[in-house]
């Protein structure tokens, strides 16, 4: 079953193989803060305001900054910073969509907007001297382990984890993230923040996976969602199939479990991937050795009404 947070969290990743490979320049830099007050938006003319006087002048959030006319880019902003750690972030959840990949953030860890670090050995050592304390260069294959991300690949443990990189380098194995890292604070260290909705502490990573026990309770509004042959769960919102517009386009509402779900009919048809087929009766993609009315771990449907049942 395809599911937008999941395409979204290995285009992410897939990211690792373009820009985030690529050396930023250190110190990869933070302002300190004690508020929000503190930190700033970036532009989408690539200024850095202070948050104070970004509001004071009516400074609005971009849904693209792409789309915004130059002579108005200093008028709205790509991302805005949050105080946490007594770092100024850009704050995150699961993904690095919201992120400024353009600024050398190309991806979400333990919610904040993280850096690459530990690719420059030569000129920099000590990869912790590029990260902004109490933050330190968190290393893949050393404190971050690499099956549990080739699973996000759908590699499984023990395969290559290879994805169709978004950028320069096409295809690339999860292992090329051997010797580098992020710079960020361990969700298991003393007093770190707990991980966003959904998530759970995999030693020093967030995770996604809401049904682990261990995991961050979904928000108000949302509901644990494991899809059908999905060795992992996401959050999804939740919504009421009655009303006159429950998704968002090119999503429906899947009676039953009242989750908004990518749709596989009408002009905006999300195409199934190969093993799945498209019910006609849900409208969404399901495995092709799941049929309409029969029993699944997320829904079942009844064949006469094709009213769905949490199951």
């Amino acid at each position: 079953m395809s599911l937008r947070p999941l395409l979204a969290l290995a285009f992410a990743l897939g990211a690792l193989g373009g820009c985030f490979l690529s050396p930023n320049v250190p110190p990869s830099f933070r302002y300190t803060c004690k508020a929000d007050s503190d930190c700033r938006v970036l532009t989408c003319r690539g200024d850095l305001v202070a948050i104070p006087e970004a509001d004071a002048a009516g400074l609005q959030l971009a849904e693209k900054c792409d789309d915004v006319p130059e002579a108005d880019k200093s008028k709205f902003y790509e991302a805005r910073q949050t105080c946490l750690d007594g770092l100024c972030e850009y704050p995150c959840e699961l993904t690095a969509t919201a992120c400024p990949a353009g600024k050398g953030y190309s991806l979400c860890f333990n919610g904040t907007c993280a850096t690459a670090c530990g690719q420059d050995d030569e000129r920099f050592p000590d990869p912790d001297a590029t990260c902004s304390q109490p933050q330190h260069c968190v290393l893949f294959g050393d404190e971050i382990e690499l099956d549990p991300i080739k699973k996000l690949f759908g590699g499984g443990s023990g395969g290559s984890g290879q994805s169709q990189g978004q950028g320069q380098t096409g295809q690339f194995k999860v292992e090329d993230l051997l010797g580098t890292g992020v710079c960020g604070i361990r969700c298991d260290a003393d007093d770190a923040r707990p991980c966003a909705p959904g998530m759970y502490c995999g030693g020093a990573m967030c995770l996604p996976d809401c049904a682990n026990p261990e995991a961050t309770a979904c928000a108000d509004g949302s509901t644990c969602f494991a899809p059908p042959g999905s060795d992992f769960s996401v959050c999804l919102p939740t919504c009421d199939p009655a009303a006159e517009m429950p998704c968002g386009e090119g999503e429906i509402c899947v009676p039953g479990i009242n989750i908004c779900l990518p749709t596989c009919l009408g002009e905006d048809a999300t195409l199934c991937e190969d093993g799945q087929v498209c019910d006609e009766t849900l409208g969404i993609c399901i495995p092709e050795d799941l049929s309409t009315g029969s029993d699944t771990d997320a829904t079942t449907t009844d064949s006469e009404t094709g009213t769905g049942t949490s199951g």
